[in-house]
């Protein structure tokens, strides 16, 4: 098993040092205008993008729609890949970029992920196109600093997803007289309650073939457990696992979980975990927002009837686990201009209402009104993320870790979920955090 881990650790450094080395171009000098470029002898944006799920598909053409309507000239090339969270995309991405065959745009969410392909020259810096937007004054401060790096932004977000909501079977809990889990506590309550009254359903439907849902779970119970200032401290290898006492009860409560987690999980993705929800199979799944358009369009459940959600956990605070989704300029874009009218439409209110209302997430735009939203879960959101911006932490999707640090770190937490071993988890972690030299490459990341 560790050989199995030092060579998985090894591979991911590798293919790193290839997207640098790769990244024939150096990034544009930072603060310097990107609009000027060759007059363009056709109008097309060639974009690489993941949103392919049940709720996703519909968004991505709403997006599409969006951009037709201001830009009617522009043709989309779409190179879509299947997979929640892009995993399978970035292979793809890199395999190209490394070949110096670089699309126009592609789907990055922000923290580490991004500054990634920012280190490596692959994109340029936008503060010309902010300034002209005037971006900064009407998206929250921990979502502009999720998508700067060295003092400049690279992308353009278009939504912000919340990654620690707990959602349930609205109907069944009503049934059983039982109220949304708000602390690990509750969750095992319920679980106990339901595992009575319906043995033949699991209590929390989960899909770790991509391994990311496993952390969502161990996340929640950290942030519990050890509170935001912890799960900041941690994630930028302040923490020494191997001593901390707040990392071991957290995996063994995560251990605590097994007994209620449907028992073909890896072999699940995310949206069939929603669907197991959806079926009756399960009661409940912790997910992100983009849940929401796979329940919706997946399921054909309505929010607030068939189903219910809620931020997990509650105490000590209620804190709002985000990433965003962002679309930025390559630095060998073919076609820059036409790229860089698709970042004003993915900035603009008729690109966001139409698309985040679908696809799940919240509006990246704080002046967008939150009853645009027809569910009283993101309507609820929304206006909290309004109100209160210094909530949001930068979440294990979006990534505080280094980008390759983050992928290790899931195949430890599942294999952990698949044969648990504190102590032998304890020590990967520990190992990991000193191979990746997260102290000193996630010191970029501030909060609050």
């Amino acid at each position: 098993m560790v050989r199995k881990q030092i060579a998985m650790l090894a591979g991911l450094v590798t293919l790193t040092l290839v997207l640098a080395a790769c990244a024939a171009q150096p990034a544009a000098q930072p603060g310097a205008s990107t609009s000027a470029a060759p007059e363009e002898t056709d109008r097309a944006l060639e974009i690489y993008h993941w949103w392919t799920a049940p709720g996703e598909r519909e968004a991505a053409d709403a997006m599409f729609a969006a951009l037709k309507q201001q830009y009617p000239d522009i043709q989309v090339v779409e190179n879509s890949s299947p997979g929640g969270g892009g995993v399978n995309q970035r292979v793809v991405l890199r395999s190209r970029i490394a070949a110096g065959d670089y699309p126009d745009t592609f789907q990055t969410l922000g923290g580490a992920e991004l500054k990634n392909y920012v280190d490596s020259g692959v994109l340029l810096p936008l503060d010309d196109l902010w300034t002209e937007l005037g971006y900064s004054k009407v998206v929250p401060s921990p979502l502009a600093k999720a998508v700067t790096v060295n003092g400049h932004p690279y992308v353009i977000p278009l939504n912000m997803h919340i990654q620690n909501i707990l959602y349930y079977n609205q109907k069944l809990f009503d049934e059983l007289k039982l109220q949304a889990p708000q602390t690990y506590g509750d969750l095992v309550a319920a679980c106990g309650a339901i595992k009575e009254a319906r043995p033949e359903m699991d209590c929390l439907g989960l899909g770790s073939k991509e391994k990311w849902g496993d952390a969502f779970i161990f996340d929640s119970i950290l942030l519990e457990a050890g509170g935001p200032q912890y799960y900041v401290r941690l994630y930028k290898g302040e923490v020494d696992v191997a001593e901390d006492p707040v990392y071991r009860a957290a995996l063994e409560k995560f251990e605590g979980l097994t007994p209620y987690i449907n028992a073909d999980h890896s072999a699940l993705t995310w949206d069939q975990a929603v669907g197991l929800v959806g079926s009756g199979k399960a009661a409940m799944t912790l997910m992100g927002t983009w849940a929401i358009g796979a329940f919706t369009k997946g399921s054909g459940w309505e929010p607030g009837v068939d189903f219910g959600a809620v931020t997990f956990p509650q105490q000590p605070d209620r804190i709002l686990l985000f990433h965003p989704d962002t679309y930025g300029i390559t630095t060998k874009a073919p076609h820059p201009e036409a790229t860089r009218d698709w970042l004003r439409v993915v900035a603009s209110p008729e690109l966001q209402i139409p698309t985040d209302v679908t696809q799940g997430g919240l509006f990246a735009r704080t002046d967008i009104d939150p009853t645009q939203f027809p569910d009283p879960i993101r309507q609820e959101l929304q206006s909290f993320v309004r109100n209160n911006q210094d909530r949001l932490i930068l979440d294990q999707h979006g990534s505080i870790l280094p980008a390759t640090a983050q992928l290790a770190y899931w195949d430890i937490l599942s294999t952990f979920l698949a044969a648990p071993n504190v102590d032998q988890t304890i020590k990967l972690v520990s190992d990991m955090f000193a191979t990746y030299q997260v102290k000193e490459a996630s010191a970029w990341y501030v909060w609050p």
